[in-house]
């Protein structure tokens, strides 16, 4: 029986306290690997405005994606793991072998919503670490069949938005160069590089 089987693991598996330090720990290296992807974001719109000043609109909005996905990524990590930390203390504080059971499998779920969400060799490695502990998991999984909520945090990057912050790239340009350029309505973005052109040409 599923409540027996888990039981038994809370008994002869790896004690709840070593499962909180395990995920303590990686809630701290979530911060640094957030922190980390921030850097690589603000990085990459420097690049976009840099390429956007010599008028080279393709490397310009091949960054301008790459800052977003890292901005995403960012955000998606810092949400995971104040996610994984709520979890945790409620671990804490669990009372009973169903609030164990179904906080444990509410972690398992959000460690993998984390892995889909941010797709980088880092986080998965980092998952792939504590994959004992998530094999746990799945016992806490048969006695809590519903779980908690899922969480999902979506890291598509659009050409909607791609466009949005090349406009706010621009606006910056218009600013700093004392030259206000033109804002371009969705559909339009190519009469705005012409402009860009003419006032490179001007400068």
């Amino acid at each position: 029986m599923p409540l027996k089987k888990f039981i038994s693991w809370l008994k002869g598996g790896p004690k709840i306290k070593d499962v909180i330090y395990k995920l303590e720990v990686f809630t701290r290296r979530l911060e640094y690997q957030k922190k980390q992807l921030e850097r690589e974001s603000r990085k990459n719109r420097e690049e976009a405005k840099k390429y956007r000043l010599r008028g080279n609109t393709d490397a310009a909005k091949m960054y301008a994606e790459h800052y977003i996905r890292y901005n995403k990524w960012a955000l998606a990590t810092d949400a995971y793991r104040l996610r994984i930390q709520g979890m945790v203390v409620r671990l804490r504080q669990s009372e009973s072998i169903y609030d164990v059971a179904s906080t444990l499998s509410g972690i398992r779920s959000a460690l993998n919503g984390l892995k889909g969400a941010v797709n980088l060799p880092d986080i998965a490695q980092m998952v792939e670490e504590i994959d004992g502990t998530m094999q746990d998991f799945d016992v806490a999984q048969d006695v809590a069949e519903a779980g908690m909520e899922r969480m999902t945090v979506s890291t598509e990057v659009t050409s909607q938005e791609v466009a949005a912050t090349i406009s706010e790239i621009d606006q910056e340009i218009g600013v700093e160069t004392g030259v206000k350029l033109p804002t371009a309505p969705s559909g339009k973005i190519e009469e705005l590089e012409k402009d860009i052109k003419k006032l490179k040409e001007e400068l």
